[in-house]
């Protein structure tokens, strides 16, 4: 049976302690499924919302109107609930100062699984793009803390290493990584060799320690 983990949970276990990692393994093999859609789904009405900008071409003003529609709903709301929706409205004002300039022509999503033995590291793009004439894969990152270093190379390169393994044909210059709250792009280019040798050594080591957990 196939070992199954997330991107974002592999760049997690790569930047975490060793308790920590076990943890985090724990929870991708003994999945609860309400808190696992709650991680994956927290950010979709600003993913949904920037997708529909860009293939809709619409105005960068569109992004704050649906960020002041999400605040509505907040006050309407509670809890948790209320917390997402201002993170969401939060996100597309960001986006809107950030990124909402870029001309992007809106592809297909698809996923895009990264396999290293009995491993397998979901991957699925927010963003297919075309950007100019250039086919592009696009990952948004939205949480107001600093990202770590670490896992924006991992997040990056593996992205990078899931479309090469699907044939994509895609340069790494055209991997990208939006941290959307401080307006700052990443590309694959930076990346390289060594990275992509400690995302495999850390998915061996996955697979190592998986059914011991």
């Amino acid at each position: 049976m196939s070992k199954r983990i997330t991107l974002k949970g592999l760049a997690d276990y790569m930047t975490a302690s060793h308790v920590r990692q076990r943890s985090i393994l724990k929870q991708f093999k003994y999945p609860k499924d309400e808190e696992g859609s709650a991680k994956i789904l927290y950010y979709k009405d600003a993913r949904d919302r920037i997708a529909a900008f860009h293939k809709g071409k619409k105005q960068p003003a569109w992004l704050l109107t649906q960020a002041d529609s999400l605040d509505a709903l907040a006050n309407g709301s509670a809890g948790r609930v209320r917390a997402r929706l201002r993170h969401n409205a939060r996100a597309l004002r960001a986006y809107e100062a950030g990124f909402s300039k870029r001309i992007f022509e809106v592809q297909s999503r698809t996923s895009i699984p990264l396999n290293y033995g009995d491993v397998t590291v979901s991957v699925v793009p927010d963003l297919t793009v075309i950007e100019g004439k250039t086919p592009k894969l696009v990952r948004l990152e939205f949480s107001k803390d600093d990202l770590d270093p670490l896992a924006i190379k991992i997040l990056s390169q593996g992205l990078f290493e899931a479309a090469t393994q699907k044939g994509l044909g895609l340069k790494s210059a055209s991997i990208l990584l939006f941290d959307v709250e401080r307006g700052t792009e990443h590309r694959g280019a930076r990346l390289g060799a060594q990275m992509r040798k400690e995302i495999e050594a850390a998915c061996q080591t996955i697979s190592a320690v998986w059914d011991t957990i």
